[in-house]
């Protein structure tokens, strides 16, 4: 099975980029191995159901995937305390 292409905004390539260099190297491993399987994830519910969540520590990655052209999407990277109302607000707009 061929692996999913990431595709990371650059908003959120820039906010990975400044992370603590231990965060910033899980979370780089954390998409690869989305990439390599997508469905690794949790399902959100609600407002925000069609995307996923993947933990990375205290952080989460929310994604979409794009199965016809085998891609993920990468949302937003950030702590689990506000990461998903900020993927609620930019959906919403």
């Amino acid at each position: 099975m061929a692996a999913y292409r990431p595709l990371i905004p650059p908003a959120v390539a820039d906010r990975i980029r400044h992370l603590p260099p231990d965060l910033k190297r899980s979370i780089r491993e954390a998409i690869r191995a989305i990439g390599a399987d997508p469905g690794r994830g949790e399902s959100l519910e609600r407002e925000l159901s069609g995307y996923r969540k993947y933990r990375v520590r205290r952080f989460r990655i929310v994604y979409e995937v794009d199965r016809a052209a085998r891609t993920v999407r990468i949302l937003a990277v950030g702590p689990r305390q506000t990461i998903y109302e900020e993927v609620a607000k930019r959906s919403r707009c």
